[in-house]
């Protein structure tokens, strides 16, 4: 669904809908990055176990697309993000907390995946220095 275009979406509800619109898809992308996040969970316990390099595949393979999805659903609102940009400073201080809120909750999340995956990395280093 096209948001309908106006200079002045914060009047007449459709800075609603623009939120509304924007926290759904992070909802859903809250959603992937927490599979992406036990994805690299499991990674880190199969290189530790010294897994198969198969299995480790398999599981990069789930989490690229995981973040393929993300990327889909990214290219599908971009509209409406590129709107929520441009008209920032106007909208309601409801609206902003609403979409500080559920970008926080997102962050948290791939800062969580950052950290996970920095210590597979180095588990995964450490097994590598180990057999050379």
């Amino acid at each position: 669904m096209a948001l309908p275009n106006s200079t002045s979406l914060d009047l007449d509800g459709r800075e609603e809908l623009l939120v509304h619109r924007l926290v759904g898809l992070y909802r859903e992308e809250l959603q992937i990055y927490r599979q992406v996040l036990e994805l690299s969970r499991q990674q880190g316990r199969l290189i530790r176990h010294a897994a198969a390099m198969s299995e480790i595949r398999g599981v990069l393979e789930q989490k690229k697309r995981c973040l393929d999805a993300v990327g889909r659903l990214e290219a599908t609102e971009k509209y409406a993000k590129d709107t929520w940009e441009t008209g920032r400073s106007r909208w309601s201080a409801q609206g902003r907390a609403k979409m500080h809120d559920i970008l926080a909750q997102v962050g948290a999340v791939i800062e969580q995946i950052l950290l996970c995956e920095e210590d597979n990395d180095r588990h995964l280093i450490e097994q590598a220095s180990a057999v050379s």
